[in-house]
């Protein structure tokens, strides 16, 4: 693969993975009724998404097997219960809230299930699109 398409492509799969996290972000902020203020939104979406993205890389959750569509959801599973307990961490630290609450489970099974719903998404549908053109 090109290095310009591999770009591409993993650039296809980080905005996705941002994607995944948002919308769960924005479920959960439709679900509460919460107001669209920067505090509401940074604490229930932006955390995760930033954690994801300066973590996961390390774990290898952009290798070339993962933008190839090659990367099993159990390693995205596995990549993510660490990544997402210490997004928790982080945004118990930084807006002062509870750790260990219904939320704890509630966002690491959530972010779970988005995360790898759309990575099976992309291995299935645009993976071998990608790597052919």
């Amino acid at each position: 693969m090109a290095s310009l398409t591999r770009d591409r492509t993993v650039l296809i799969l980080a905005l996705g993975d941002v994607a995944a996290f948002v919308a769960f972000g924005a479920i959960g902020m439709t679900s509460h009724e919460d107001g669209i203020t920067f505090t509401t939104v940074a604490r229930a979406v932006l955390v995760f998404p930033t954690v994801w993205l300066l973590l996961a890389p390390l774990a290898g959750a952009y290798s070339e097997d993962a933008v190839q569509g090659r990367f099993s959801l159990l390693r995205v599973v596995l990549i993510w219960v660490p990544i997402g307990v210490i997004a928790l961490l982080v945004r118990a630290a930084v807006f002062d809230r509870r750790l260990f609450n219904a939320f704890f489970v509630v966002a690491l099974i959530g972010d779970g299930l988005f995360i790898t719903a759309w990575r099976a998404a992309y291995n299935r549908f645009l993976a071998p699109q990608l790597s052919t053109g």
